[in-house]
């Protein structure tokens, strides 16, 4: 008789996200669920719950996305497992879903790719097209902060993935924390770290690798993300998702979107 193995699925809306909009992140969770229950890699299945979070325009990711100060719509994504394979784009457009492209990428032999070139490689790779009427400038008052995220268990095996649009009216080209392993995400033998808020300063703190230090530490997770929050002081937006072998947990010090379910299968 074969063990069964746990699994987790967390997903978060962005710190300053709607929590209401927590169907959302509930359904994005329920696919990636699905996604393992019939066999996919831990990677592809945080790839398609953030994918679920891009197609849902009230998020600032895929067909959400901020517009650039220009008007133009540039996404950023990455994903990352345990087993250290990793992949990421920046400053992509025209494509429905950045984090697909990062997973794709990530399969190839690169790992980052930015602009014209991360926009060629996913034209290359036949990844969906979407026009820029069909996202941006939706008028809804989405918070600067905003970026999607996932964290997966499934067994010993670890996986976090992001995407986001970017800061409101920003200049073309900036690149904030999400598409920086390490930063925005992390993972590894002991767990995952998703991370959300102003992408300055969780890049000035190498967030989400230091989280995963402290769950080498043997800290549980809860206390792991009350201590994180606590390094970003207001008006600071932050908040984090975070699974282990000791649990998981999630957190902000704004109001957030996010949710977790655990089976065994």
């Amino acid at each position: 008789m074969t063990d069964k193995r746990k699994v987790v699925v967390l997903t978060h809306g962005g710190a300053g996200s709607n929590p209401a909009h927590a169907d959302g992140t509930a359904i994005a969770g329920q696919i990636g669920m699905m996604e393992l229950q019939t066999g996919q890699p831990v990677l592809n299945a945080a790839c398609a719950a953030v994918a679920t979070l891009e197609d849902d325009s009230r998020f600032n990711a895929g067909l959400g996305s901020h517009q650039r100060i220009n008007g133009l719509v540039q996404m950023d994504a990455s994903c990352i497992d345990s087993s250290g394979r990793f992949g990421a784009v920046a400053a992509l457009e025209g494509f429905r879903n950045p984090v697909q492209v990062a997973r794709i990428v990530s399969q190839s032999e690169y790992r980052f790719l930015a602009g014209a070139g991360a926009a060629e490689f996913a034209a290359n790779q036949e990844c969906q097209k979407v026009s820029e009427d069909e996202i941006g400038n939706t008028g809804k008052d989405f918070s600067t902060t905003d970026t999607v995220g996932c964290v997966i268990r499934d067994g010993n095996n670890f996986a976090a993935a992001l995407s986001t649009g970017g800061i409101k009216d920003a200049i073309s080209g900036r690149v904030g924390d999400v598409p920086l392993i390490g930063c925005g995400l992390y993972a590894g033998s002991q767990g995952a770290v998703a991370a959300t808020g102003e992408g300055e300063a969780i890049l000035k703190q190498i967030t989400a690798f230091r989280a995963y230090q402290l769950i080498e530490k043997g800290m549980d997770p809860k206390s792991i993300v009350s201590e994180v929050i606590s390094w970003f002081n207001k008006p600071t937006a932050f908040g984090l998702i975070i699974v282990s072998k000791l649990g998981f947990a999630g957190g902000a010090n704004e109001p957030m979107a996010w949710t977790a379910s655990e089976m065994e299968l």
